[in-house]
């Protein structure tokens, strides 16, 4: 969501834009949540398009032959039946084309059900047989797309095939049983949605629910946690009066190791509140932090395997400022880095490398983390920060860990995206607003 203020006044150019942003963030808000809709259900949207491919033919002999009616198109159906034909087919696509399945799927069940019905309802003078069909259509939609979506493509459709109507038909006058119709169905489809959806209002009461008992879990485990640091320091203390003897630097690592426990315990207990509670979602801590020393704390931090601190590379000749939380930041590092050094171990081989990139821009400053390891199929690429989408083998990851890294860097007003080829290696592109702290002073004044 945009939020605006003084300091936007500062400089003309941000407003001029201000709109395509806008256009562009609602854009990506309903890609976002037709690809989540769908993260767990990909056979539906095969399952719909093979009914298409065989509806279409099938229903054109019926009306065209066994019960005719006014209007009958081949090449409306031919386009149709191609759409869902092609969609149908779509696991067998070669590999680089697996990463248009669901865009084709947004644009075939669009023309299929509310531009073709209303097309079909408009050119047949809405009689009763395309009254119920295109009712049946819209159900559809609402099945095929989440609550945003499915608003947006019954709208369009329906204007996109009116507006076809009035090309094709030499301008005639919509036919006065369309506009009979439209309140029954707008009246249907209200239940329609209604009922739909909500399922979704169970499933965030139980996600409260679950919120309020990773909470106390959360305490339950921090309070013995804190004791344990603080006996950790008492022991740090007496491990520096001891003389200096090789039991002494045996306990010294033991008690660095026993810091990096507490530690990553207590990561562990951030990212179960970060992925069940969602707390942290649009409440970004105000302050102003170095990326670079984000990234130095995160390497300092991370337990390395032998060998795999001489893979990273770093360049943050470019540093810059964000707004936001420090801790949660280093997790995101956290997560990227894990997953690309365990991608590298997976391929296997020589000559590798792990490198984060810092880079200033105008608007927007980026974090660029890549790998050269075993890559992420195509077909998993839209639904890689879904949560429990794992682009692991099986066993291995839990598809949380992407997921949180999105809600982080979108709780500081960024975004995140990723690129990967097969064997090839990953890229993970971090974008940030680009803040400018002598600009916010003044407005600020």
């Amino acid at each position: 969501m945009l939020q605006f203020s003084e300091r936007h006044l500062l400089n003309p150019f941000r407003v001029t834009r201000s709109r395509p942003l806008a256009l562009s963030r609602l854009g990506s808000d309903l890609a976002r949540r037709y690809i989540e809709y769908h993260a767990h259900a990909q056979r539906k949207l095969r399952a719909a398009a093979i009914i298409g491919v065989f509806g279409f033919p099938l229903f054109y002999f019926t009306w065209a032959y066994l019960m005719p009616q006014p209007y009958e198109s081949v090449l409306l159906r031919g386009i149709g039946t191609a759409l869902c034909l092609a969609l149908a087919v779509s696991p067998w696509w070669p590999k680089s084309w697996q990463r248009f399945g669901v865009p084709l799927s947004y644009f075939t069940y669009l023309y299929s059900l509310p531009f073709f019905f209303t097309l079909m309802l408009l050119f047949n003078h809405s009689n009763p047989v395309w009254q119920m069909s295109a009712l049946a259509a819209f159900v559809y939609v609402v099945l095929l797309y989440d609550l945003a979506n499915a608003i947006v493509v019954l709208v369009v459709g329906s204007l996109a095939a009116i507006a076809a109507y009035l090309i094709f038909s030499g301008g005639e006058p919509i036919p006065a049983g369309y506009w009979m119709t439209l309140p029954v169905v707008l009246f249907a489809l209200t239940a329609v949605f209604g009922l739909a959806y909500s399922d979704n209002l169970i499933a965030r009461e139980k996600m409260k629910a679950a919120a309020s008992l990773a909470s106390q879990v959360a305490h339950e485990c921090r309070t013995p946690l804190t004791g344990i640091r603080f006996e950790a320091d008492g022991c740090e203390r007496l491990i520096a009066r001891l003389p200096a003897s090789p039991a002494r630097d045996k306990l010294a690592a033991s008690h660095r190791r026993v810091r990096q426990h507490i530690n990553s315990a207590n990561s562990v207990i951030d990212l179960l509140l970060s992925n069940v509670a969602q707390h942290h979602r649009g409440s970004a801590a105000a302050e102003l932090h170095s990326m670079s020393a984000i990234i130095s704390q995160a390497i300092e931090r991370y337990s390395f395997k032998p060998k795999q601190s001489e893979l990273l590379h770093v360049d943050a000749s470019e540093d810059f400022s964000f707004r936001g939380s420090d801790l949660l930041m280093v997790h995101v590092l956290f997560n990227l880095m894990k997953n690309g050094l365990r991608a590298i171990e997976a391929r296997g081989g020589s000559d590798h490398a792990f490198t984060i990139t810092l880079r200033r821009g105008a608007d927007t400053n980026k974090v660029i983390v890549s790998d050269t390891g075993e890559g992420i199929p195509p077909e998993l690429l839209s639904y890689l920060f879904i949560p429990f989408v794992s682009a692991q083998r099986p066993g291995v990851g839990t598809g949380l860990g992407l997921s949180f890294c999105r809600m982080i860097v979108e709780s500081a007003g960024g975004r995140i995206s990723c690129q990967s080829a097969v064997n090839v290696g990953t890229t993970f592109t971090i974008e940030l607003p680009a803040v400018h702290p002598v600009a916010e002073d003044v407005a600020a004044a």
